[in-house]
């Protein structure tokens, strides 16, 4: 009896441990997750970049410290699609290949063709809506003195684009890093809305048809916003700028902003955000206090919310 006991209990033993190799965490070790492309590039701090399709006497070279950030950055500015799923696939021969680092330890490897494919242990593709983005990756790293060859980009030739996009000609603003919202944002205490009372174009248009015909034509404005945020509307708005979509640090807009919104540490004003647009997806900043004057400009995640807020706000002091 003893023996039949015995038995079962290494058998159960067996079954346990085929289970455990099966399910692929044997031996300590986990499945792997391919993560955001984004989230792995901000994992690395450095990268080995080298041509495909040129010859073994070309060489790599290793790109690091700022001008890795403006990289990653540049990549951070363009609207792409992205997918963790699909299998990674060109017909291109040339491009490039590289290979993520933290410091020693290898965090990922990419290939750039005529969009950037996840390789190694990881599948997924990251494509630019706009093709003139890969231009400008292609450029980044010929500006950086790699003999490479670019795949070809197609229907650039064909998009309603600036000169400087269909060459790739890589703008300041592209690649400036900066002190990120969040950071500009922290302490802050206290904010103001402001909004001038605006003529409606549609109220314009009406009123110079009425001039033309000799009519009197009463123009009528948007009301005007000047509210002060009390300690829980400040929170809920830090709360709302925390959603970021896109954020740069070079660049300013010469025109008049929708509304205004100053933000305060106790009395001293430390920035401006200049809304560019009635639905609040897009703001201009200013810094008042560090670096005074140094624009660039922040997209929200969830415009919708933040607009809400913007107009509830507003309401309640008309």
């Amino acid at each position: 009896m003893k023996n039949v006991m015995r038995l079962l209990i290494c058998c159960g033993v067996l079954a346990a441990l085929m289970f455990v190799g099966c399910s692929g965490d044997s031996n300590g070790e986990k499945s792997h997750k391919t993560e955001p492309l984004l989230s792995v590039l901000d994992s690395a701090n450095m990268m080995y970049v080298e041509p495909v399709g040129l010859g073994d006497r070309v060489k790599g070279t290793v790109v690091r410290g700022r001008l890795y950030r403006n990289f990653v950055q540049l990549l951070r500015q363009a609207d792409a699609e992205e997918s963790l799923q699909d299998t990674f696939k060109t017909e291109c021969p040339t491009g490039l290949r590289i290979k993520l680092f933290r410091d020693t330890t290898s965090v990922g490897e990419l290939r750039i063709a005529e969009k950037i494919g996840r390789i190694g242990d990881d599948v997924g593709t990251w494509a630019p809506n706009n093709s003139f983005t890969m231009k400008k990756i292609n450029g980044f790293f010929r500006n950086s003195g790699l003999n490479a060859r670019p795949c070809a980009t197609p229907g650039s030739e064909a998009e309603n684009l600036p000169e400087h996009a269909l060459f790739g000609m890589i703008l300041e603003a592209d690649t400036a890093i900066g002190t990120p919202l969040q950071e500009l944002l922290r302490g802050v205490n206290y904010a103001t809305l402001y909004k001038p009372g605006f003529i409606p174009s549609s109220e314009m248009q009406s009123f110079v048809r009425a001039l033309k015909e000799g009519k009197k034509f009463d123009v009528k404005k948007e009301d005007a916003v000047n509210a002060k945020l009390d300690s829980n509307q400040v929170q809920e708005l830090l709360s709302l700028l925390s959603n970021t979509k896109r954020e740069s640090y070079e660049g300013h807009c010469l025109c008049i902003p929708h509304m205004t919104i100053s933000f305060y540490r106790d009395s001293r004003l430390v920035l401006k955000l200049n809304a560019l647009d009635k639905g609040f997806g897009r703001f201009e900043k200013s810094q008042q206090e560090r670096d005074y004057g140094k624009g660039g400009f922040w997209e929200s995640a969830d415009p919708q919310a933040l607009g809400d807020f913007i107009k509830r706000v507003s309401a309640a002091q008309n």
